[in-house]
């Protein structure tokens, strides 16, 4: 019997191989393996079924460019979020946000490499706001530097360091300017007040000074009074050559109020601002101002307006009115200095017609006109005396009401904003309210057993009837033989 010998795992199978098993990267004839080739290079078979290479590179250049200009699309169409000075914090350094405000403090520029900056105030703070010599020669050729002065909207990269932040600009597009409407003034009606304010100004030049290379300054005056325009060397160097100007000529001035320690002065932010005129200009119409037609925009022009008096409250340092001119109501504000120098201060009270000239401002959501001057608030009708009434005759009712009352003074006592005081008339009592600003303005001073004739709004603290002065003339202490 023979045994046969088991088959070694060494030993070669003569069994056929199984067909090759297709793959995209071997040839479907001769299932060699042909790598990124199109055509076997074995059979010479063309490969089916596969991607070309060049395709696949194709397709991903196409959706990277796709890709890009959606981003780009995206990014043109997203509005670029506005900040506040006062929000910047560390973390938001090198972002790109948007800015409002208006430009203060002088305008830095280097002629040789093209910087520009300014600062910027937006009420919260201050942020410089720089751009290099690309951005410049744009602004340059388009008239669009800005000057102290201007409403400027600027949207950049923010940069916040040690406690400073600035901006750098590099988009000339990104720099909105509105430099606005000058308001025409006479050289003596410019205050304190007025720093910020755009005006225009014609008068005869005075005096022409260089204090120091780089200064220019000429006095002009006309029949109110004389002003100084400043020009400096940042002016030139980014508006020319400054023009011929003599002493005797006549010119017409446009820029922006600054003060000079505590002098207002004129600063112009081109030298085409300054123009010569063969005379002084006669005066126009004075153009009166709807108070429907004010808008927080215009916080910091001069406006004039002719109102009715509704409501004069007192405040601390001051009295506020509500003028009503039938198309809106905006409020009145008259600091003491201005309240106590008008000809007439209780002619001004609810019911009166006025006149007033002054700068707008926003305070709380609320516009208010602030006149500089006492000149600039001209009653024309009078206010009709308040009425005279008995306390008996008031009730909770009457809360608002303006009303006058005479009668004995009761022992006045502190509280934790002014003073009150008990007044009778015989026929009832009600309480007198002083607030504390007030009642060291009156002369006399209340005081226990005085007759007075006494002004006041109505008003109702838990259910106990109040009567509330508002300025020194609503306080009469009549004389003990009168």
């Amino acid at each position: 019997m023979v045994t046969q010998a088991p088959k070694s795992h060494h030993s070669i199978s003569n069994e056929p191989l199984p067909p090759p098993v297709p793959n995209a990267s071997c040839c479907g004839s001769c299932g060699r393996f042909v790598g990124p080739y199109d055509r076997c290079p074995y059979c010479g078979a063309t490969t089916r079924g596969r991607l070309s290479v060049r395709w696949v590179k194709g397709a991903a250049l196409l959706l990277a460019t796709l890709g890009l200009i959606a981003l780009w699309l995206l990014a043109r169409r997203t509005e670029i979020p506005t900040l506040s000075a006062g929000e910047a914090t560390g973390t938001m350094n090198l972002a790109y946000v948007r800015l409002d405000g208006h430009v203060v403090r002088n305008i830095n520029y280097d002629p040789g490499n093209g910087y520009l900056g300014f600062w910027l105030n937006d009420g919260t703070g201050e942020v410089y706001v720089s751009m290099y010599r690309d951005v410049t020669v744009t602004l340059l050729s388009q008239n669009s530097v800005p000057a102290i002065g201007d409403r400027v909207s600027v949207a950049g990269t923010l940069r916040i360091r040690e406690g400073m932040v600035s901006m750098t600009v590099n988009v000339p597009e990104h720099l909105i300017l509105d430099r606005g409407t000058a308001l025409q003034l006479n050289t003596g009606d410019i205050t304190l007040l007025d720093e910020g304010l755009r005006v225009q100004v014609a008068g005869e030049v005075q005096q022409v000074t260089e204090p120091y290379s780089g200064l220019t300054l000429i006095k002009v005056a006309d029949e109110s009074g004389e002003i100084t325009i400043a020009i400096d060397e940042v002016v030139t160097a980014l508006t020319g050559p400054l023009p011929e100007i003599a002493v005797g000529q006549v010119i017409s001035v446009e820029g922006a109020v600054s003060l000079y320690r505590t002098t207002p002065q004129v600063l112009p932010g081109s030298v085409t601002d300054i123009v010569t005129l063969p005379a002084l200009p006669e005066p126009g119409p004075v153009h009166l101002n709807a108070l429907s037609e004010l808008s927080p925009e215009d916080e910091r022009t001069q406006v004039r307006a002719r109102a009715r008096v509704v409501l004069l409250e007192g405040l601390p340092g001051g009295v506020k009115a509500t003028l009503d001119d039938g198309t809106a109501q905006v409020m009145l504000l008259l600091w003491d200095r201005i309240h106590q120098a008008l000809s007439n201060p209780p002619a001004l009270d609810v019911g009166a017609e006025v006149e007033v000239t002054g700068e707008v401002k926003l305070y709380r959501g609320e516009l208010e006109i602030i006149p500089a001057r006492a000149d600039d608030v001209i009653v024309i009708v009078p206010a009709e005396p308040v009425p005279w009434v008995q306390i008996a005759d008031l009730s909770t009712a009457d809360a608002g009401r303006i009303v006058r009352l005479r009668g004995l003074l009761g022992e006045p006592y502190g509280f934790s904003s002014g003073v009150k005081a008990p007044l009778n008339d015989g026929s009832g009592r009600i309480t007198l309210l002083f607030w504390s600003n007030l009642y060291t303005q009156f002369s006399p001073q209340p005081q226990t057993g005085q007759e007075v004739e006494v002004t006041g709004m109505v008003g109702a603290f838990r259910g106990n009837l109040e009567l509330i002065p508002r300025s020194r003339y609503d306080w009469y202490v009549r004389p003990r033989d009168d």
